[in-house]
């Protein structure tokens, strides 16, 4: 069967439909709240009209052939699954899908369980889905076609759009906060060492002020320990409790012990990566959280501790929100 341009485009929006409602149904079901599944805010996922549409032009000519099909349909569909992957991770440091954790996996975008999968469907797609969807699409008119698709594309244009700058923006985030826990990381260990050597020359003083600084900074080194193994709020939390103790360790410390002047300083750098990481954290918009949320087994090998930190708090925020915005709705209808 010939196909013009427009009906292609046509099965493809389709096909990104069906996709959408099979991939939302799945993830829904194993979370167990209902998930608006894929990279685009719209019920569309490319992936799966880009699949079909490839599956449909790998296997013309082989459709009373099962097993060439099936074939032809996998290898088609996996390649396609590959490129697709491999070029978002380049360009967004994320993985929006990720089979790590399955059998026969390559770079955790492709597996042998998936393009099974793909064969599998390219039969079923030929045999059974595709003729009521060819039957419908034919069954229009030309015109209708022709508008249809050009207020989908539009659409979709513009939801791709937004979304590649949602996914550069959490691309972004991810690198400044890995600028920023490696400069924690610096502060931190400059700190220990710091707070070590004034602990080592309170041995000298034997008076209740000595005591007292000697107590004040076997608390900081606590709290510089428990800072090396945490992140997001209880980061943040541990900055502030060891700023405060600075502090104090400030006031008690001779003015003219340059150890406590470093170490004041470094409390300040310590405060102000503190601040710039609430920045940034308050830049994440709302989009970017609702794409963090609908992309549940998305993950990132080079931001990896950045993902995960960024995802957890970031959902704690937009749960938040929705909160927030429901009982306002609530109140406004009362």
């Amino acid at each position: 069967m010939h196909y013009t341009f427009q009906q292609w485009l046509m099965f493809f929006y389709v096909y990104c439909f069906i996709g959408w409602c099979f991939e939302s149904t799945y993830v829904s079901i194993l979370k167990r709240r209902f998930v608006n599944r894929g990279f685009l805010h719209s019920p569309l996922l490319p992936i799966y009209g880009s699949g079909a549409v490839v599956m449909l032009v790998a296997t013309l000519g082989l459709r009373d052939h099962i097993v060439w099909m099936f074939l032809a349909g996998m290898v088609g569909a996996t390649a396609l699954e590959l490129v697709v992957g491999l070029s978002m991770e380049a360009i967004f440091k994320v993985k929006y899908w990720d089979y790590s954790n399955q059998k026969l996996n390559y770079k955790g975008v492709i597996c042998l369980s998936s393009s099974l999968c793909w064969g599998l469907f390219t039969v079923l797609l030929n045999k059974y889905l595709h003729k009521p969807v060819e039957a419908f699409v034919m069954g229009l008119s030309p015109v209708l076609v022709t508008v249809v698709v050009i207020v989908v594309s539009v659409i979709f244009i513009s939801d791709a759009v937004v979304s590649i700058k949602v996914a550069l923006g959490i691309r972004d985030m991810l690198d400044v906060s890995m600028r920023l826990r490696k400069e924690l990381n610096e502060v931190q260990v400059q700190l220990n060492e710091r707070v070590n050597a004034m602990r080592a020359g309170m041995e000298e003083k034997k008076d209740s002020v000595g005591e007292r600084l000697g107590t004040l900074l076997d608390s900081i080194g606590d709290k510089l320990t428990e800072m090396a193994g945490a992140a997001g709020s209880k980061m943040d939390s541990l900055i502030d409790a060891t700023y405060e103790k600075l502090g104090a360790l400030a006031k008690l410390s001779d003015e003219k012990d340059e150890e406590a002047g470093v170490v004041s300083s470094l409390g300040e750098k310590l405060k102000s990566l503190k601040q710039e990481h609430e920045s940034q954290t308050e830049k994440m918009a709302y989009l970017k959280m609702k794409m963090l949320k609908r992309n549940p087994s998305a993950t990132s090998r080079k931001f990896a501790k950045e993902f995960s930190v960024l995802r957890t708090e970031q959902i704690k925020r937009y749960e938040i929100r929705r909160k927030e915005k429901k009982e306002n709705r609530k109140k406004r209808h009362k």
